[in-house]
């Protein structure tokens, strides 16, 4: 590679020239998104590609989409070098979207475990990404590195890359914490490979669906039940990170929402004039010092012993007439991850001790 000289860098404010990595509940609308940001861009499908990936078949359903299938790291490193060989004389794709990284990584840690055999020759054939290259996560590394690789060299040759996958609420603990960490809705990877995405990806979105839950009163065999059922559903797609929500990008404080409302079933337009308007805003003539802000300390957390269902279940209830507005949209992403709509269900005591942990 040849030497380049510095040179001062300005801020581009077209959406075409950021790479966003966005992940969702399933049936958000990812992939229709990725679809209408290039309609709405070009106005021709052609110049995106969605890149289905292993058992991801969420796009049969969307026409004006340029798509294609991967199965195994085979015809990922055939896609690679035809879009990178033929850009200008055979296609004209400027963006690529990944669909999705859940199955993306799989089909690089079998390639692993593949060439670990090959060129290691253990005595007894490895047969799990965590006992490649002799364990203590080597193997998860080395299938980091292919990945952030492969994106690396379509970025390098001037593709824009997006990438999907699906949310999880996990237990996030710091480095040197003493405490139990707290709960957050954040990617379903490993956390070797959401680094990776948050080293390559300029941005990164999360989107919820928060259900609005309606009570009413039955009688089942003379005794008086509460049901509740969904009223309403508003999808959020956020921005910016809040302590229940993992988010963010390289942009200036302030210069985007914390969210953006999806109440269209086509929202390119207001998607890419919010992201574009905060590149705007991100200009250093544009940014301003922030106001330094006070921050209190957290609140003890809660112990539990010896657990009883209902007990617990009837703490949970109490404690969540009293939860903040996040708090709330955070355990009903939660409860319908498990299958359900409510708390008044019957749910499984691994799944309110999460809930319980939330509340802390």
């Amino acid at each position: 590679m040849a030497f380049c000289k510095p040179n001062i860098n300005s801020i581009s404010t077209d959406i075409r020239d950021l790479s966003i990595y966005i992940r969702t509940i399933k049936k958000f609308g990812k992939s229709t998104l990725f679809r209408d940001v290039i309609m709405e861009k070009y106005n021709d499908p052609s110049y995106g590609l969605l890149i289905s990936i292993g058992k991801e078949r969420g796009d049969k359903l969307l026409d004006n989409l340029n798509r294609v299938h991967v199965d195994t790291y085979k015809e990922f490193m055939e896609l690679k070098q035809w879009l990178i060989t033929t850009k200008g004389s055979e296609h004209h794709i400027e963006i690529i979207g990944f669909d999705t990284c859940d199955e993306l990584f799989p089909i690089f840690e079998a390639e692993v475990i593949r060439k670990y055999n090959v060129e290691e020759k253990p005595a007894k054939l490895c047969t799990s990404i965590k006992a490649a290259y002799g364990g203590y996560n080597r193997g998860v590394e080395e299938t980091a590195s292919m990945v952030k690789n492969y994106m690396s060299d379509l970025d390098k040759a001037g593709f824009t890359l997006w990438a999907i996958a699906h949310t999880k609420y996990k237990n996030i603990k710091q480095k040197g914490d003493m405490t139990d960490g707290y709960m957050q809705l954040t990617s379903n990877l490993v956390a070797n490979y959401e680094a990776i995405l948050g080293d390559i990806f300029d941005m990164t979105l999360t989107g919820i669906i928060d259900r609005e839950l309606e009570e009413e009163e039955i009688d089942i065999g003379g005794q008086k039940k509460t049901r509740r059922h969904a009223t309403d559903a508003i999808r959020k797609l956020y921005f910016r990170g809040t302590n229940l929500i993992d988010a963010g990008g390289r942009f200036a404080a302030g210069a985007v929402p914390e969210y953006l409302v999806f109440d269209e079933p086509n929202m390119a337009k207001k998607f890419i004039a919010t992201i574009e308007r905060g590149m705007e805003q991100s200009k250093s003539e544009h940014v301003v010092a922030p106001t330094p802000i006070e921050v209190s300390g957290a609140p003890e957390p809660v112990e539990t012993d010896e657990i009883d269902v209902e007990v617990l279940k009837k703490n949970i209830l109490n404690r969540f007439k009293a939860a903040s507005r996040d708090t709330k949209l955070a355990i009903k992403h939660t409860l319908q991850e498990h299958g359900h709509e409510s708390l008044g269900e019957d749910i499984a005591v691994e799944v309110l001790q999460e809930i319980n942990g939330m509340l802390d």
